[in-house]
Parts: C-alpha cells; sequence; structure tokens
C-alpha cells in the first residue's frame, strides 16, 4: 500500500520490450473506466501472507477486507484506500458470476493501487474454468537481481510482462487468455476464477518468486507494515460468456453465419466445442474419437459423422443443446466426462468399415 508521498528510490536498468506504463505512447493500461469492462469480480477469498517472509509466523498483512477487491475499482492515487493487502505470498481468488470469455485481444485487467509509475508490487495471475484447477499466465520480469529494489525503491514497468501491479492506481494491466497453452481440463469460453498471488520481491534464492523462465522477481522488499504486499483494488473482465451463437459471433467480431469459417474451421463448430478439434485412434483396428463439447452453447445439435468412402457421410452420436450426446448405433460406445466442458470419447467396434470422421453442426431451436 501505498499512503505516503515518498522520494522512490529507481533501481537503475535498461529499459525493457514491455509496454510502459500508463500515460506513455504504447502502454496497455486499462482505465478503470474503459467501456470494454463489462464484468467486475462479485466475490472473494483472501489469504494473507506475512508482513515480512523472513517470519513466517509473524504478523500478516491486515490492511483492507474481502469487499474491497470486488465490484469496480474504484482506488487513484489521490484516494489509494480502497485495496486488500495480500502481504508476502498473500492470495486473493475472485469469483465471476456470470463467468467471461476469451475475446480477440485481452480479456481482463487487474487493478492495483500504486500511487505512481515506479513503486509496483507485483503479483502472478491464475485463472480457472472450474475454481478447483488453476493456470497460471507466463510472467516475465528482466529487472536486475544484482540489487534488491529497496521498502520504496522503483521497478522499470517495461521490464515487466503477465504480472498484475505494473500500473499505477486507476489502470488495471490487462491479460490475455489465448496466452494461455491448451489444456483438456481448461474452458477458456467460461472463466468463473482470476486467483492473484503476491510476488515476494526478495532476491534471497531461498525465499524469491521466480517468473516462467526461473529468473528471481525483484520487487519492493521489504514491505514490513500491515499493508505490505500486492494491494488488490479489482478485477475486470470484457466479455460475458456467449450462450447465444449470435452474441458470441458479435463478442469475437465475426458475422453471425453458420457455414462461415475461421482458419478453415466452421463458426459453428468453433462455438460448439471451443476449439474445433477432432482426433482419431487406431483407425484401421478400432476407431476411437475424441473433441470437447461446450454444453452451455445454446440453439445447437452437434453431430459425429463417419464415412467409409468420404462420399456419403451419417451420424453416429448426437447433442441438442446441454443434452447428452446419444446414439442409435448398439455397436457405438460413448463415454462423457466433465460438466460445462465434456470430454467425448465415441468407440467403434473392432474393424469397423468406417474409417473417416467429422463434426457438423446445424442450428436448433431454442
Amino acid at each position: 500500500m501505498k499512503f505516503l508521498a515518498l522520494a522512490l528510490l529507481v533501481t537503475p536498468c535498461l529499459a525493457g520490450p514491455f509496454p510502459p506504463s500508463a500515460g506513455n505512447p504504447g502502454s496497455d493500461a486499462i482505465h478503470s473506466s474503459d467501456p470494454r469492462i463489462t464484468l467486475w469480480a462479485n466475490d472473494a477469498t483472501v489469504k494473507r501472507g506475512p508482513a515480512n517472509i523472513l517470519f513466517p509466523d509473524g504478523a500478516l498483512a491486515g490492511f483492507g477486507t474481502e469487499s474491497d477487491a470486488t465490484g469496480p475499482s474504484d482506488a487513484t492515487s489521490e484516494n489509494p484506500y480502497s485495496a486488500v493487502s495480500l502481504g508476502d505470498g498473500g492470495s486473493a481468488t475472485l469469483t465471476f458470476d456470470p463467468p467471461f470469455q476469451n475475446i480477440p485481444g485481452p480479456d481482463f485487467a487487474v487493478f492495483e493501487n500504486a500511487f505512481g509509475n515506479a513503486f509496483l508490487e507485483l503479483a502472478f495471475v491464475e485463472i480457472s474454468s472450474d475454481g478447483e484447477t488453476f493456470f497460471r499466465f507466463p510472467a516475465t520480469s528482466l529487472t536486475r537481481t544484482d540489487l534488491q529494489v529497496g521498502s520504496f525503491g522503483g521497478v522499470d514497468p517495461t521490464n515487466i510482462n503477465n504480472l498484475a501491479g505494473k500500473h499505477p492506481a486507476g489502470f488495471g494491466t490487462p491479460f490475455d487468455l489465448s496466452e494461455l497453452p491448451p489444456h483438456p481440463t481448461l474452458d477458456l469460453q467460461r472463466i468463473t476464477h482470476v486467483r492473484i498471488i503476491d510476488v515476494i520481491g526478495t532476491i534471497n534464492p531461498d525465499l524469491a518468486s521466480r517468473d516462467t523462465s526461473g529468473n528471481i522477481i525483484n520487487d519492493p522488499y521489504p514491505t514490513t507494515f500491515f499493508t505490505g504486499g500486492f494491494d488488490l483494488d479489482a478485477v475486470g473482465a470484457f466479455s460475458q460468456t456467449s450462450t447465444n451463437f449470435s452474441n458470441w459471433c458479435t463478442s469475437n467480431n465475426l458475422l453471425p453465419d453458420w457455414i462461415a469459417t475461421q482458419n478453415q474451421v466452421p463458426l459453428a463448430i468453433l462455438y460448439a466445442t471451443g476449439n474445433g478439434t477432432i482426433t482419431l485412434e487406431n483407425p484401421e483396428t478400432s476407431p476411437l474419437i475424441r473433441f470437447s463439447r461446450l454444453t452451455y452453447r445454446a440453439n445447437l445439435t452437434l453431430h459425429l459423422e463417419a464415412s467409409e468412402n468420404l462420399h456419403t457421410w451419417l451420424p453416429i452420436a448426437t447433442a441438442t443443446n446441454s443434452g447428452n450426446m446419444t446414439t442409435t448405433d448398439p455397436s457405438v460406445t460413448i463415454t462423457e466426462t466433465g460438466s460445462s466442458l465434456k470430454s467425448i470419447t465415441v468407440q467403434l467396434p473392432p474393424n469397423d468399415p468406417r474409417r473417416y470422421f467429422r463434426l457438423s453442426a446445424t442450428p436448433s431451436a431454442p
């Protein structure tokens, strides 16, 4: 937390390759009034860290409450008091109800309460589509580590990427869901939780936080006061999860056309599956087909079709809206796992003559 007008001791360093702070050309800062923000976190659970990680059983950071991290960003450089301090290594898990989705460009922004462009307290950012399994954004810190950034020292934001807290109060750090690698349990179209984890800024290798490449992250340390650590003001998202094809197309800057394609994948299939991927195993012996399905996509019937010759295609499994995938073929076995994001496995019998498979989708009644 930054309540006093202090002379900042900026650690000398060369400018880095990442966007600069708010108000500078090329900055990626998101203002709290940006009209793209349509959702704010509506619940928070905070796990405080100590004021000084050297004394893990000592006093915890104690400023603010969980409610200070929910709703719209309202901290400013002049009035930074609407925030909750996490302490060294502390965390806050934010809930979005309704959830938000991946769209072109940044998808959400994290707001801290820094009163300037240099005194930056940083945090890792993780997301989840089920509230249980979290995935961390690949973070980079190029700040030199031969000299500790002091308690009121400064960090050059151009040396920081995918770490929250690189912009002053009233400006959020943006995050793009597309930067996360695909994972079968992560639904980028339905993010329900965002977790913020304070970076322990010491350069002590036994206690330090590290970026994705293993570099020590150097930020103001120690902050041995009850407002220490990352001070979370708010998290705002840009696009609510779409359950309507037309709305989904609009949010992705696409014309609502079921037949149209993106990267050679029909829009209807992207809408239904989230990724348009279908895989085939053992095609010559006992065909096994795998794909995903988003059960919250409405107005849609999804078919798995098969062919022996690439000319005649017949459906072997079908699902409408949130219903289960079914088949009228007694030789076919269907397995579904998951809830809103379902992993589908379709097993055909040994030596089945059908060798080619595809997904198709058609609009259905609401």
